[in-house]
């Protein structure tokens, strides 16, 4: 099960990464509702770390969930760009990263709590049923309700998105 522990390094690296990328300091809450965006990313985000972990498994790798947007990674990608589309490059850069630290972190939990165990051999096990069952389960989900009600995912955006301004000569 090393490789389970390796491949969820690698996706800590390649999630984690994003911080790397940040300025102190980006993204001023206070004109958008950013931790909104973020919350609104985070299944997607989620979703990918998991469908990432899970392709570990040849088994699971040819057979994961698709949806109209294709898989995970795709989903994952495009509701990435309805989110962050028209936030400047610090707040779209805030987004990301508290998207993909949350979804980081509910990774590392959900493999602690399901598939982590001192029997490698059992830990195995665990893992491919986890993949084959919670795992495509969260996905089918995501991608069901993202297509079911795309018009009510982007209303849901658009408020967090708004710009609150300052009144008229400090009306």
């Amino acid at each position: 099960m090393m490789a389970i522990r390796s491949g969820l390094a690698c996706v800590v690296v390649v999630l984690g990464g994003l911080s790397s990328l940040i300025p102190a300091g980006a993204g001023d809450g206070a004109a958008r509702d950013l931790d909104a965006l973020s919350r609104l990313l985070e299944p997607a985000y989620t979703a990918m770390s998991y469908a990432n972990l899970c392709s570990m498994n040849r088994e699971w790798a040819v057979s994961q969930p698709t949806g109209s947007q294709g898989t995970a990674i795709n989903y994952a990608e495009h509701v990435k760009d309805e989110v962050i589309a028209s936030l400047s490059y610090e707040e779209a850069v805030a987004v990301l990263k508290s998207a993909a630290e949350a979804a980081r972190n509910e990774a590392r939990r959900q493999l602690r709590e399901n598939v982590v165990v001192a029997d490698k051999t059992e830990e195995t096990v665990r893992f491919g049923r986890w993949c084959g069952g919670y795992v495509n389960t969260f996905i089918r989900a995501l991608m069901g309700a993202h297509d079911g009600d795309h018009p009510a995912f982007l209303i849901r955006i658009d408020p967090a998105k708004s710009r609150i301004e300052p009144p008229e000569n400090g009306r």
